[in-house]
């Protein structure tokens, strides 16, 4: 897909990172219409797209973009949903949240939210992502949090925050820590492990290290500068960052393709080390 970004817009100020979040904003906007099956019925995506000013051209050009964003979608929602099912009145944090809004799903009446990025893409929120006339801030369940998880003070206030409260909490980052420098990630994920409190589940994409430096490959990309400078070969690997971390389950996105691309991702990883793009669900387990 091609983005036309507004001239002198917001978005436009944005850095090459954070401009990213119009992919998925675009693609759950308009992807539902190019991918049925993987539709995940985001009621807000089309108008925060409209208010923004963007323009998209041609996302049909880029469908395994889309798939890839829907397919991850569905997953983390069908897993933060089953998340919140076992522990109803817990706290989720999106950290990297963009112009998603996760909790227009997982709203169950007693639980809370927190969406976490850069104080301009909080910014963008507030401005356009006001879904059914509630905003963050007069909603007690449903916040926000200024951090940037590269740098060591964004990591004190996310620390602090997991730390106000005694319950397990559910960590959402996609499409962010493959931007990030390997030490940045190695801090984030120490950070998440060293404090989330027993039983916190943390839902992350990753991509293979042979995709690192590669991001001119996807044509989605053209409206930023942004580079992939982070990959994991497995779920195995990332767990091994820190010992309490498990890994629960790990997903490819050749699921989205169906069996016969399932059945090539598995035989091709002998010589990738492991999937090109997944998802990775992992528990905090006992403090040391």
């Amino acid at each position: 897909m091609h983005l036309q970004l507004p001239e002198n817009g917001a978005i436009s100020a944005l850095g090459d990172v954070p401009r990213t979040l119009l992919i998925p904003l675009a693609a759950r906007a308009q992807g539902a219409a190019l991918v049925p099956a993987l539709d995940p019925q985001d009621r807000c995506a089309a108008e925060v797209l409209a208010r923004s000013g963007v323009q998209v051209q041609d996302i049909g050009g880029d469908m395994a973009t889309v798939v890839n964003i829907l397919w991850r979608t569905r997953l983390i929602k069908q897993s933060a949903q089953a998340f919140f099912a076992r522990h109803p009145q817990a706290c989720g944090v999106n950290l990297g949240a963009g112009l998603a809004h996760y909790f227009q799903w997982l709203d169950n009446g007693c639980n809370h939210w927190f969406d976490a990025d850069l104080p301009d893409v909080l910014a963008l929120r507030r401005r356009w992502l006001h879904p059914h006339g509630r905003k963050t801030g007069k909603d007690p369940r449903w916040g926000e949090l200024a951090l940037d998880l590269r740098d060591p003070r964004g990591l004190l206030t996310l620390r602090k925050c997991l730390q106000a409260r005694s319950g397990p909490w559910l960590l959402v980052i996609e499409g962010v820590l493959m931007y990030l420098q390997p030490t940045q990630v190695r801090a984030v994920l120490r950070t998440l492990a060293d404090v989330a409190p027993e039983g916190s589940e943390l839902l992350c994409d990753f991509i293979s290290p042979l995709g690192i430096g590669q991001a001119g490959l996807n044509p989605s990309l053209d409206c930023t500068a942004a580079q992939f400078q982070w990959g994991a070969h497995n779920g195995h690997e990332i767990a091994d960052v820190h010992p309490r971390l498990e890994l629960l389950a790990q997903h490819s996105v050749a699921e989205a393709y169906g069996w016969g691309a399932s059945l090539l991702d598995f035989c091709s990883q002998s010589w990738t080390g492991g999937p090109l793009y997944a998802m990775a669900h992992l528990r905090v387990g006992e403090p040391d």
